[in-house]
């Protein structure tokens, strides 16, 4: 996981992946919950949920409107070997469905870089709504990367 280049960019796992799954159970940022199939409890992934104050400048850039709050942020990433097989949107849906529900929030930033063409397809299909302008952060490695933003109102769930 941690030789992922596209993991490395946004993930705070680092090299000490035993202290990231104990910070991943705490929950001090919100749910976090490992995408698995339903018949092999093997981590293909992750979805979480990140409240107002522990998500990116997302959830409070300019394509964000009055109407959407409060803001949360859902975001997800599935291991090199799962992606590719129609497991990330169920995963989100699921999410939306268990996680985000009851937290209070009335929508969910899916904040995803440009040159993600799955994830973007993925937030399509999840009749996210695709907001501008799109916004420019760096990644950890010092990178800027270009993100678009889309808003998924927790009401659809």
């Amino acid at each position: 996981m941690t030789g992922d280049e596209h993991l490395r960019r946004w993930s705070s796992m680092g090299d000490d992946v035993a202290a990231w799954i104990a910070s991943q159970r705490a929950e001090v940022r919100g749910p976090s919950r490992a995408i698995c199939l339903a018949d092999d409890d093997r981590a293909l992934g992750k979805v979480a949920l990140r409240m107002p104050g522990f998500a990116s400048p997302a959830t409070t850039c300019a394509a964000i409107r009055p109407s959407d709050a409060p803001v949360g942020e859902l975001s997800y990433w599935l291991l090199l070997e799962a992606r590719g097989r129609g497991l990330a949107r169920p995963a989100v849906e699921a999410a939306m469905r268990s996680i985000v529900a009851d937290t209070g929030l009335r929508s969910v930033v899916l904040d995803i870089e440009l040159t993600n063409a799955a994830s973007l397809r993925v937030a399509e299909r999840l009749g996210a709504e695709r907001r501008e302008p799109d916004r420019v952060q760096l990644d950890r490695t010092g990178t800027p990367r270009r993100l678009v933003v889309f808003v998924l109102p927790v009401s659809s769930y």
